[in-house]
Protein backbone atom coordinates (compact mmCIF):
# COMPACT_ATOMS: atom_id res chain seq x y z
CA UNK A 1 0.00 0.00 0.00
CA UNK A 2 1.39 3.41 -1.02
CA UNK A 3 0.70 6.60 0.96
CA UNK A 4 1.35 9.98 -0.65
CA UNK A 5 1.43 13.09 1.56
CA UNK A 6 -0.37 16.31 0.44
CA UNK A 7 1.56 18.34 -2.15
CA UNK A 8 3.82 15.40 -3.04
CA UNK A 9 4.26 14.36 -6.67
CA UNK A 10 2.35 11.18 -7.52
CA UNK A 11 4.22 8.67 -9.67
CA UNK A 12 4.36 4.92 -10.12
CA UNK A 13 6.93 3.07 -8.07
CA UNK A 14 9.69 1.30 -9.98
CA UNK A 15 8.44 -2.15 -8.96
CA UNK A 16 4.94 -1.28 -10.23
CA UNK A 17 6.36 -0.18 -13.58
CA UNK A 18 8.47 -3.31 -13.87
CA UNK A 19 5.49 -5.55 -13.10
CA UNK A 20 3.47 -3.89 -15.87
CA UNK A 21 6.24 -3.53 -18.46
CA UNK A 22 6.48 0.20 -17.80
CA UNK A 23 2.73 0.84 -18.18
CA UNK A 24 1.26 0.45 -14.69
CA UNK A 25 -2.36 1.40 -13.96
CA UNK A 26 -2.69 2.93 -10.51
CA UNK A 27 -5.92 3.51 -8.59
CA UNK A 28 -5.68 6.61 -6.40
CA UNK A 29 -7.87 7.60 -3.49
CA UNK A 30 -7.73 11.24 -2.37
CA UNK A 31 -8.73 11.68 1.28
CA UNK A 32 -10.84 14.69 2.23
CA UNK A 33 -9.37 16.72 5.10
CA UNK A 34 -12.64 16.32 7.04
CA UNK A 35 -11.91 12.60 7.37
CA UNK A 36 -8.67 13.26 9.24
CA UNK A 37 -8.67 13.56 13.06
CA UNK A 38 -8.87 16.94 14.72
CA UNK A 39 -5.92 17.59 17.02
CA UNK A 40 -2.61 19.30 17.44
CA UNK A 41 -1.24 18.59 13.99
CA UNK A 42 -1.65 16.76 10.71
CA UNK A 43 -0.68 13.07 10.86
CA UNK A 44 2.68 12.33 9.28
CA UNK A 45 3.81 9.24 7.39
CA UNK A 46 7.53 8.47 7.31
CA UNK A 47 7.41 5.74 4.68
CA UNK A 48 6.02 5.60 1.16
CA UNK A 49 4.89 1.97 1.14
CA UNK A 50 3.46 -0.16 3.95
CA UNK A 51 3.13 -3.98 3.81
CA UNK A 52 -0.33 -4.15 5.41
CA UNK A 53 -2.40 -6.91 3.81
CA UNK A 54 -5.66 -6.29 5.69
CA UNK A 55 -5.64 -2.58 4.85
CA UNK A 56 -4.77 -3.36 1.24
CA UNK A 57 -7.68 -5.80 1.01
CA UNK A 58 -10.02 -3.26 2.59
CA UNK A 59 -9.02 -0.54 0.14
CA UNK A 60 -9.30 -2.96 -2.80
CA UNK A 61 -12.82 -3.88 -1.65
CA UNK A 62 -13.66 -0.18 -1.39
CA UNK A 63 -12.51 0.42 -4.98
CA UNK A 64 -14.65 -2.52 -6.07
CA UNK A 65 -17.65 -1.10 -4.22
CA UNK A 66 -17.18 2.25 -5.94
CA UNK A 67 -16.99 0.55 -9.33
CA UNK A 68 -20.20 -1.39 -8.63
CA UNK A 69 -22.15 1.65 -7.42
CA UNK A 70 -22.59 0.52 -3.82
CA UNK A 71 -24.45 2.73 -1.34
CA UNK A 72 -22.62 6.01 -0.62
CA UNK A 73 -23.18 5.90 3.14
CA UNK A 74 -21.69 2.40 3.31
CA UNK A 75 -18.73 3.35 1.14
CA UNK A 76 -17.85 6.54 2.99
CA UNK A 77 -18.19 4.82 6.35
CA UNK A 78 -15.87 2.06 5.15
CA UNK A 79 -13.40 4.70 3.99
CA UNK A 80 -13.37 6.38 7.39
CA UNK A 81 -12.83 3.03 9.10
CA UNK A 82 -9.87 2.31 6.80
CA UNK A 83 -8.40 5.78 7.35
CA UNK A 84 -8.69 5.29 11.12
CA UNK A 85 -6.83 1.98 10.86
CA UNK A 86 -4.18 3.52 8.60
CA UNK A 87 -3.53 6.35 11.06
CA UNK A 88 -3.51 4.09 14.11
CA UNK A 89 -1.05 1.64 12.56
CA UNK A 90 1.30 3.79 10.51
CA UNK A 91 1.05 7.55 11.26
CA UNK A 92 2.56 9.82 13.89
CA UNK A 93 0.64 12.57 15.71
CA UNK A 94 -2.85 11.16 15.16
CA UNK A 95 -4.47 14.04 17.04
CA UNK A 96 -6.66 14.33 20.09
CA UNK A 97 -10.02 12.62 20.36
CA UNK A 98 -13.17 14.72 20.49
CA UNK A 99 -15.79 14.35 23.25
CA UNK A 100 -18.82 12.17 22.60
CA UNK A 101 -21.84 13.87 21.04
CA UNK A 102 -24.78 14.84 23.21
CA UNK A 103 -27.71 12.38 23.26
CA UNK A 104 -30.05 14.86 21.53
CA UNK A 105 -27.76 15.15 18.49
CA UNK A 106 -27.48 11.38 18.26
CA UNK A 107 -31.26 10.96 18.53
CA UNK A 108 -31.71 13.42 15.66
CA UNK A 109 -29.34 11.38 13.50
CA UNK A 110 -31.16 8.17 14.40
CA UNK A 111 -34.55 9.75 13.63
CA UNK A 112 -33.24 10.82 10.21
CA UNK A 113 -32.14 7.26 9.47
CA UNK A 114 -35.58 5.95 10.45
CA UNK A 115 -37.55 8.59 8.53
CA UNK A 116 -35.51 8.37 5.30
CA UNK A 117 -35.00 4.64 5.12
CA UNK A 118 -35.35 4.50 1.32
CA UNK A 119 -33.19 7.58 0.62
CA UNK A 120 -29.55 7.59 -0.40
CA UNK A 121 -28.46 9.52 2.69
CA UNK A 122 -24.86 10.69 2.74
CA UNK A 123 -22.58 10.91 5.73
CA UNK A 124 -22.37 14.67 5.11
CA UNK A 125 -26.15 14.91 5.67
CA UNK A 126 -25.96 13.06 8.98
CA UNK A 127 -22.95 15.08 10.17
CA UNK A 128 -24.79 18.32 9.35
CA UNK A 129 -27.74 17.23 11.50
CA UNK A 130 -25.39 16.31 14.37
CA UNK A 131 -23.29 19.47 13.95
CA UNK A 132 -19.94 17.68 13.98
CA UNK A 133 -17.35 16.03 11.73
CA UNK A 134 -18.06 12.72 10.02
CA UNK A 135 -15.38 10.89 12.02
CA UNK A 136 -16.78 12.25 15.28
CA UNK A 137 -20.30 11.21 14.32
CA UNK A 138 -19.32 7.63 13.51
CA UNK A 139 -17.38 7.21 16.76
CA UNK A 140 -20.13 8.72 18.93
CA UNK A 141 -22.97 6.86 17.20
CA UNK A 142 -21.16 3.55 17.62
CA UNK A 143 -20.59 4.24 21.30
CA UNK A 144 -24.29 5.06 21.80
CA UNK A 145 -25.94 2.37 19.66
CA UNK A 146 -23.32 -0.33 19.21
CA UNK A 147 -22.91 0.04 15.44
CA UNK A 148 -21.95 2.94 13.10
CA UNK A 149 -24.74 4.84 11.26
CA UNK A 150 -24.43 2.96 7.96
CA UNK A 151 -24.73 -0.44 9.67
CA UNK A 152 -27.64 0.81 11.77
CA UNK A 153 -29.45 1.86 8.61
CA UNK A 154 -28.69 -1.50 6.98
CA UNK A 155 -30.20 -3.33 9.97
CA UNK A 156 -33.31 -1.14 9.75
CA UNK A 157 -33.67 -1.86 6.05
CA UNK A 158 -33.22 -5.59 6.49
CA UNK A 159 -35.76 -5.73 9.30
CA UNK A 160 -38.25 -3.99 7.01
CA UNK A 161 -37.25 -6.29 4.15
CA UNK A 162 -38.02 -9.36 6.28
CA UNK A 163 -41.49 -8.02 7.02
CA UNK A 164 -42.17 -7.25 3.36
CA UNK A 165 -40.93 -10.63 2.14
CA UNK A 166 -42.98 -12.43 4.80
CA UNK A 167 -46.04 -10.50 3.58
CA UNK A 168 -45.50 -11.85 0.07
CA UNK A 169 -43.68 -8.98 -1.63
CA UNK A 170 -41.12 -9.95 -4.26
CA UNK A 171 -37.38 -9.43 -3.77
CA UNK A 172 -37.33 -6.88 -6.61
CA UNK A 173 -40.22 -4.88 -5.14
CA UNK A 174 -38.66 -4.96 -1.68
CA UNK A 175 -35.28 -3.79 -2.96
CA UNK A 176 -36.81 -0.91 -4.92
CA UNK A 177 -39.02 0.27 -2.06
CA UNK A 178 -36.14 0.26 0.42
CA UNK A 179 -33.82 2.29 -1.80
CA UNK A 180 -31.44 -0.44 -2.99
CA UNK A 181 -30.09 0.04 -6.50
CA UNK A 182 -31.17 -3.50 -7.43
CA UNK A 183 -32.11 -6.80 -5.86
CA UNK A 184 -28.55 -8.12 -6.01
CA UNK A 185 -27.47 -5.38 -3.59
CA UNK A 186 -30.27 -6.39 -1.20
CA UNK A 187 -29.18 -10.00 -1.52
CA UNK A 188 -25.58 -9.12 -0.69
CA UNK A 189 -26.61 -7.27 2.48
CA UNK A 190 -29.08 -10.02 3.41
CA UNK A 191 -26.50 -12.76 2.98
CA UNK A 192 -23.89 -10.79 4.94
CA UNK A 193 -26.20 -10.46 7.95
CA UNK A 194 -28.24 -13.67 7.85
CA UNK A 195 -26.21 -16.15 5.81
CA UNK A 196 -28.84 -16.49 3.07
CA UNK A 197 -30.22 -14.46 0.18
CA UNK A 198 -33.43 -12.47 0.42
CA UNK A 199 -35.05 -14.93 -2.01
CA UNK A 200 -33.94 -17.84 0.14
CA UNK A 201 -35.46 -16.19 3.20
CA UNK A 202 -38.73 -15.57 1.32
CA UNK A 203 -38.99 -19.25 0.44
CA UNK A 204 -38.57 -20.30 4.09
CA UNK A 205 -41.39 -18.07 5.38
CA UNK A 206 -44.04 -18.74 2.71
Amino acid sequence: MTVIEPHEVVSCLDQDKAAADGQAIVQLMFIDADLMPVGTGRPRFHEVTYPDRSLFNGIAALHQGLAHGEDELDLESSLIRLVTLLLARHADAPGAASPTLRPRALRQVREMLHSQLNSNIKLDDLAAVAGCSKRHLIRSFRQAYGVPPHHYRTLLRLARAKSMLTAGRSVAETAAELGYCDQSQLNRHFRREFGMSAGGYARTVR
